[in-house]
């Protein structure tokens, strides 16, 4: 299936947009309304909606570069792109029926994801009751639904299945609870669900979902949870990475004075390296992103995308590491851009699932299993 790899119009503006609010976005702990709409206007909800359900079916490529354009003027709009994006694969793998509850106005709607299984789930007729907190849930305030997972009712199923349950925004409220170091503006809150109705139509199991099975969408390439799941952490630091850069791009070309006058080479050769961490990771996240494009994924290739994911994230980590150092206290200010896209890169590399070592083992015995 050919897939648009062109930028949709409006996406430098709502770029700029995005970056004129970023640090009244960090400040206040999520960004606008107004930021909000013009995400979907730009097209992000609707990016990797199926064109059965008049979605613009666009390139994983074309996604990953807009994010990080994003990322650039705000990681944590870039981040609530990302996820608003990347739900779509996950809605595609409820029951028909699910997915039209969910597109029933159109390709544009709102989803936020949480893949821990928490709360309680209760079997009745037709059906699931859901009662529960569900943590750092990106998006809850201002997304109409929600993919929350919860464990398999009774004492002796040991949590299994785990299921994935859509609920709209009507059936769930949230706690004020968001108040990390980094990725500030994503208002990653925490969702509250009270004895909630699911339909079994608006319930899959989460295993079918993280292997991407997707229904009644033939032609729809399988995309597995390590396929593609890096890409959607990633994109957003890499434009962060790049934004860092630029503002140290400015400091290197000044000559240091004072106790800092001897550390003009060395900043300088810490600069290249940076930089070219930052292209090094570009290229493994641009791979990854047209493996996804692919007509198929072997388990082998999305392995490799998921270590070339989490090899990134180090990469850019190291490079905002060192351009933090190069820009000395004058960067470590309240309101510096530079401090606030170092926290941002921060926070995503302490989520869990982006470790390298879970990754790296995945991928190599993989490798050893099919030798």
């Amino acid at each position: 299936m050919a897939l648009s790899t062109a930028a949709p119009t409006g996406l430098a503006e709502v770029a700029e947009l995005a970056g004129a609010q970023a640090a009244r976005a960090d400040l206040e702990r999520g960004v606008s309304a107004e930021v909000i709409r013009a995400l979907v206007d730009v097209g992000f909800a609707r990016w990797r909606v199926p064109a059965r359900w008049k979605g613009d079916d666009r390139s994983h490529a074309s996604l990953t570069a807009a994010v990080a354009a994003l990322g650039e003027q705000c990681p944590s709009t870039a981040w609530l792109a990302s996820v608003a994006a990347y739900s779509a694969r996950y809605v595609g793998c409820l029951p028909e029926q699910g997915q039209a509850d969910v597109w029933a106005d159109g390709p544009d709607a709102l989803a936020a994801i949480v893949f821990k299984p928490l709360g309680s789930v209760s079997p009745v007729a037709g059906g699931f009751r859901l009662t529960g907190a569900w943590t750092y849930v990106s998006g809850v305030e201002h997304f109409g639904w929600a993919l929350v997972t919860g464990p398999a009712p009774g004492p002796g199923s040991a949590g299994q299945p785990v299921r994935l349950f859509a609920i709209p925004r009507q059936d769930y409220t949230f706690e004020d609870t968001w108040a990390s170091l980094g990725m500030r503006g994503t208002g990653s809150h925490t969702l509250v669900l009270d004895d909630v109705f699911v339909p079994e139509h608006r319930v899959c199991l989460r295993e079918d979902a993280m292997r991407g099975a997707m229904v009644g969408l033939p032609g729809h390439t399988q995309l597995s949870n390590p396929a593609v799941s890096g890409l959607m952490f990633v994109s957003p630091v890499l434009g962060a990475a790049r934004a860092a850069l630029a503002i140290t791009a400015k400091f290197v070309a000044i000559a240091p004075t004072g106790p800092r006058a001897g550390a003009a080479q060395p900043y300088q050769v810490d600069f290249a390296r940076a930089a070219g961490e930052i292209d090094a990771a570009q290229l493994l996240l641009e791979r990854a992103a047209a493996v996804a494009d692919g007509s198929a994924v072997p388990p082998q290739l999305a392995r490799r995308n998921r270590r070339d994911c989490a090899m990134a994230l180090e990469l850019l980590v190291a490079a905002t590491d060192r351009l933090f150092r190069i820009g000395g206290t004058r960067v470590q200010e309240d309101g510096h851009p530079l401090q606030r896209y170092w926290r941002d890169v921060r926070s995503v590399a302490s989520h869990a699932v982006m470790q390298f070592e879970p990754a790296a083992l995945d991928f190599t015995q993989g490798l050893i299993a099919t030798s």
